[in-house]
């Protein structure tokens, strides 16, 4: 049996591919309309100004970032997480020795885990403007390199921490804040 919030994301869902209500009835006879308009108007009744969302409770979004001068050369991360209501909860800045680029980013990443796990946060969307990053943590790339193999595993048992993990790539200018803040740990600051 689903809960409410998992019935509410598993209808948006299907309109995010699509479907209408109708379709959503045809396809899976256990939603009537009646049910699917019920939590549509919950959700809507939620969001009115004033009131806390309880659709995206537990959803947490960390933005991160790893930089390398001269690549490989001096290296650090940056990283930014928030709550589900945009405000900033943990964040952090550090540097990593000589290391290139993508070591800096799977760095990044496994702080992250690492930070969020401590604070308990159990969903979470990390964004990254490294797109190597994402697509192999996604499975979509292939890791050749013998160190990013170790730390994407080091990363993969961290996941198992949570009980979601996403991963999105954002451009430069999406990541401005823990792109700052890797660069103010390789300045010193």
């Amino acid at each position: 049996m689903l809960t409410r919030n998992e019935d509410l994301i598993k209808i948006l869902r299907m309109f995010a591919q699509g479907l209408n209500i109708r379709d959503i009835v045809q396809k899976f006879p256990s939603y009537d309309s009646e049910k699917i308009v019920g939590l549509l108007n919950d959700l809507v009744e939620e969001l009115q100004p004033g009131k806390k969302s309880l659709v995206c409770r537990g959803c947490y979004v960390a933005n991160i970032d790893g930089a390398s001068r001269g690549n490989p050369g001096p290296g650090a991360l940056g990283l930014v997480i928030y709550n589900d209501q945009g405000e900033i909860i943990a964040e952090g800045k550090e540097t990593l020795g000589i290391c290139t680029n993508n070591v800096a980013e799977y760095q990044a990443l496994i702080k992250t885990l690492e930070m969020a796990r401590n604070l308990y946060l159990s969903a979470l969307l990390v964004r990254s403007d490294s797109q190597l990053l994402v697509k192999q943590m996604l499975g979509q790339y292939k890791i050749k390199d013998g160190k990013l193999k170790e730390l994407y595993h080091k990363a993969q048992t961290l996941l198992k921490s949570f009980d979601s993990v996403e991963f999105c790539h954002v451009s430069r200018e999406e990541n401005k804040l823990a792109d700052k803040l890797a660069n103010e740990a390789l300045d010193g600051k």
